[in-house]
């Protein structure tokens, strides 16, 4: 049974939109993390209250589908968010994006680890940080598909980034949307503007540092004539950071 439910109102502004003129995926990443910490503060369990337990959320999976076209520019939506389940040291937390009609435009599920932010590893979450969600704990929790694995050739495309001051978040870490904009960003430019995403699986497997430089690599495949997948990675030198599989229309 998934716990209380949150729901966050936003109007899409000109800022939040690519050169499509809808809502940029980055942009929807920060959204949806803007609704789950806004219910986290109305529930009395947010970032300040784990801090002081010395813990704190990092996002390991996501897994988006989406049914239709993509926000505009001054679109009515709602992000709805709910905790599904959990166990000792893992949240599965859902997303579903709607329209002003309360159709389903998209659903996301996000896989989050508690760490102990002393000892950098995970940790046991707290009860007293759960129980305000009246969610369900279990032993299995449901699964969020990570994405294909396959290897880097020469065939892929990439560019390099020097990762920025404003990459970076109030918590010092680089903010978990920008790895989308990297990744995205090595895809031809008209791709992206005749094309619009129905899938995406995205793993992170380890934290990009302020002050460092990564190297984004991306390769399109034609599925067939209405559909396309493409693979991305980032490394900081010889670390994988983060590997993703998208499928767009």
């Amino acid at each position: 049974m998934a716990g209380q439910k949150f729901i966050l109102e936003h109007q899409v502004n000109y800022y939040e939109c690519d050169p499509s003129g809808h809502l940029s995926l980055s942009m929807l990443v920060a959204l949806m993390i803007l609704a789950s910490e806004k219910q986290n503060a109305q529930l009395g369990v947010d970032e300040h209250v784990t801090k002081e337990l010395g813990g704190g959320w990092v996002i390991i999976d996501y897994e988006g589908h989406f049914q239709r076209e993509w926000p505009k520019e001054n679109e009515q939506i709602k992000f709805e968010t709910a905790i599904v389940a959990y166990n000792k040291y893992f949240v599965v937390r859902q997303f579903v994006i709607r329209d002003y009609h309360e159709q389903i435009i998209g659903t996301v599920n996000g896989l989050f680890v508690y760490m102990d932010l002393s000892k950098r590893r995970m940790a046991k979450i707290p009860e007293a940080i759960m129980t305000p969600y009246e969610a369900a704990s279990t032993l299995r929790l449901p699964k969020v598909a990570r994405p294909d694995k396959v290897e880097a050739t020469d065939e892929w495309r990439e560019n390099h980034y020097q990762v920025r001051y404003f990459d970076i978040d109030y918590n010092g870490h680089v903010n978990n949307a920008r790895y989308f904009d990297w990744m995205l960003d090595t895809l031809d430019h008209d791709f992206l503007l005749k094309h619009q995403i129905m899938e995406i699986r995205m793993n992170y497997e380890h934290e990009v540092r302020p002050q460092t430089e990564v190297n984004s690599m991306a390769i399109t495949i034609e599925n067939n004539a209405h559909e396309w997948t493409t693979q991305h990675q980032i490394w900081v030198g010889t670390q994988k950071c983060a590997t993703a599989t998208i499928k767009w229309r």
